[in-house]
């Protein structure tokens, strides 16, 4: 009930916004609201999985999601009213700001007189695809990269190949985040 009259807020909000104001509100406070609810089948949560896709997927690469201005929304349509952003780094926001966007990068090749070798790496960015860092790296393996690997919220991620039999090099991205209640998830990568 919370949700679908906050989602009704947001219709009535855009309506107040001018018409190219309300698609990137609407837009935004879609996607934040479908992530807090695991993105339930719909075509207002499927179009905001879509593009929250379309802005990790470079170039360029933005943020999967922007500031909802929910806070702006007037007190006349049932907002609270004021003329700022939604602040999400209040503990109630503590879901959002678990999502990661992640990079991979891999290969497999056979350099002159070795054995074929390995070489792949995870690269992990905030919820703005900011503050970048390694969760994974690795050169010059003689096996191939697994299966899976642990994000830094403890979930077992796939990787997006397998490294092949002769020379393969892929990149792909992905979102890992969470709903509202703490449970996680993530999308399929998109290689690029």
């Amino acid at each position: 009930m919370k949700l679908a009259r906050t989602g009704a807020l947001a219709v009535a909000a855009g309506l107040a916004f001018g018409a190219e104001d309300a698609r990137a509100y609407d837009m935004d406070c879609a996607i934040m609201l479908c992530m807090a609810g695991g993105f339930p089948s719909s075509a207002v949560c499927s179009a905001a999985y879509a593009e929250m896709i379309r802005r990790i997927t470079p170039w360029p690469s933005r943020p999967p999601f922007g500031v909802c201005t929910y806070a702006a929304v007037p007190v006349a349509l049932g907002g609270p009213g004021g003329s700022a952003a939604l602040d999400i780094s209040t503990p109630e926001y503590s879901w959002l700001r678990r999502t990661r966007v992640l990079w991979w990068r891999g290969r497999s090749y056979e350099p002159r007189d070795e054995p074929r070798q390995w070489d792949w790496s995870v690269r992990s960015c905030d919820h703005e695809n900011q503050n970048c860092h390694y969760i994974v790296r690795v050169y010059g393996s003689h096996t191939p990269w697994p299966a899976s690997f642990t994000s830094e919220n403890g979930q077992n991620l796939p990787t997006p190949g397998s490294g092949g039999l002769w020379f393969f090099y892929s990149r792909a991205v992905m979102m890992e985040y969470g709903d509202y209640g703490g449970a996680m998830d993530y999308t399929d990568w998109v290689n690029y």
